[in-house]
Parts: structure tokens; sequence; C-alpha cells
């Protein structure tokens, strides 16, 4: 009932245990468990493409009576044990156990009233935690990077005999898995695998428009800054795209504008917004990318 729900491995690339344990129960524990396994999934960190919730079904034995939520004896004694689950929008899984032929109009009816159940049910959880994941996973968690390379330059991150990959894995206590399509999965401790991924990315990367990358500045100009990017790659960030509010001129020009929020050395997160591929030349921009997290956290807000 959750598969459907988990988001796709280019998103999450992890592998993922869920384990419900029932101390008691006087109804449905599986549909329990799949209403729990949402939640927990949601304060892991996962991003459900949506929550799912689950409720069963029973029938009156000897009449077309619908019982929702049913206890141990209305399944002992009833003629239908339904489960459905799935999110507000539609189904994920059901099971329908019965112990006599039954009318489509039944099973319709009781899909009508599952539906009704399962949103009540969503409703109330959404109440209690908001059903939003956490923006970043639990500090003890392991990470996961995911690096997409053209597979031509597999052999510049494996180097001779593999000694690149290995001097990587040693050098940040780290496990590297590559695929023949070009894809790098780092795995270790947060700290090392944000390091591991800038050197990775140094070796197998290039530089695409939409792009976010961190760079340094090497050199800075009246119009601009200089950014040296992955593997000696440099680009230019023009003084109108260092920070959101340039509209006021500043006293010493625009060389004052650029020192003013720049130095040579300075490590910057900077946005690629266009690639001449004929001159080979680089545009970014700061400005973009603030503005670009501001929206996403203003619209994440409401």
């Amino acid at each position: 009932s959750i598969l459907p729900a988990l988001p796709h491995p280019n998103d999450f690339p992890y592998v993922i245990r869920v384990t419900s344990e029932v101390l008691s129960s006087n109804g449905s524990s599986s549909m329990a468990s799949a209403c729990g396994a949402t939640l927990a999934l949601l304060d892991a960190g996962v991003p459900l493409i949506a929550p799912v919730a689950g409720v069963s079904v029973g029938l009156c034995p000897g009449s077309k009576q619908l019982m929702l939520d049913i206890t141990g004896t209305e399944d002992h004694y009833g003629d239908m044990d339904f489960k459905v689950c799935g999110t507000y929008n539609g189904i994920t899984a059901m099971q329908l156990d019965v112990k006599r032929p039954l009318s489509l109009d039944v099973i319709i009816d009781a899909l009508d009233i599952a539906k009704e159940g399962r949103r009540c049910i969503l409703n109330e959880m959404e109440r209690l935690n908001g059903l939003s994941h956490r923006p970043s996973m639990k500090s003890s968690a392991p990470r996961v990077e995911v690096i997409k390379f053209d597979p031509n330059r597999k052999r510049d991150l494996v180097g001779p005999g593999g000694a690149v990959l290995r001097q990587l894995e040693e050098r940040f206590d780290i496990n590297i898995d590559l695929s023949q399509e070009g894809t790098c999965l780092i795995f270790g401790p947060p700290k090392s695998v944000k390091k591991a991924k800038s050197v990775i990315m140094d070796l197998v990367a290039d530089v695409e428009e939409g792009g976010v990358y961190e760079g340094t500045v090497i050199e800075l100009k009246d119009f601009g800054a200089i950014i040296e990017l992955l593997r000696n790659k440099e680009g230019l960030l023009h003084v109108s795209e260092i920070c959101p509010d340039n509209s006021q001129k500043h006293p010493e020009g625009n060389m004052g504008m650029v020192r003013e929020h720049l130095k040579v050395g300075d490590k910057i997160e900077v946005l690629c917004t266009q690639i001449d591929r004929v001159e080979g030349s680089i545009k970014l921009s700061r400005k973009k990318l603030l503005e670009l997290r501001e929206k996403n956290q203003y619209y994440h807000k409401h």
C-alpha cells in the first residue's frame, strides 16, 4: 500500500525498511500498520508522493449492512473483511476476504464507505503532524548522494586499476557505487559525503544550465567576478547578478559594489544561467539563486 507513494529512486536513492510491531489489537493491525508506516516515513524524512492510510470494511452476516473499521469480533462473525488503502485521491492497495458470494453493488458501496473512512483518518493524521516530511533526515541517518555524469568520464573516476576510486573511499571513509549508465552513488557520514561529492564532481561532472554549483572567487573586475567551477572551469558573475538589491549605485562604482559583497578566495553558490558552446563562456547568477530559494521557502510556508 505504501509502495506507490514512495519517491522515485533518482530523487531518494535509499533502501527503505519499515517494521511494524503490533502488541495488541481489536481491529485491523495491517491497516494500523499502513497508517503508522506513513507517519514513520515522514518523520524519517522520506518525501512521500502522498500520505497513505487504510481502513477495513465488514459486512453483517446474512445482510447488506456494511460496517467500517471492524473489530476482531465483527471480522470473525461477519461475511466480509475488505481492507482498502490509499491517498486522498485514490486507492493504492486492497485485499478482500469473503465467506459468501457478494454482488457488485456491495463492493461498490464498500469502496465508497472506505473512501470516506480513509479521508477521515488522513484528516486526523494531518491534524496531528501536518503530514509533511522532515526537511532533512536525522543526523544519525546515513547519507547517499547521486551524481550523474557522462559514462565516458568513468575512467577518470576509477583511475588505473581502480586507484583513484580506492583513494577516495579511504580518504573520506565512504563507499562509492558506479553504474555503466553514468550514475555515482556516494554512501557515508553526512560531512564525508559532502566533501567527497565536491571532489568527485571536479573529476567527472560538467557545468550545465540550471545547475547550482559552489565556486571560488578567483578575480574581481569592474564588471563582476570570475568564479572557478568544476575542473578549473571559469564563469562570469556579472555585477548585476551578485545580489537581489542592486538598484542603488555604489559610491565607488561597480568595483565598489563587487568588493562590498565578494573578495578573492570566497566560496559561494551560484546558478548557471547560460552556456555559450561556441565561445565556451559561462554566465552565472547569485541573485537568481537567492530569489528562487526565497520563493520556494515562501511557498513551503504557505
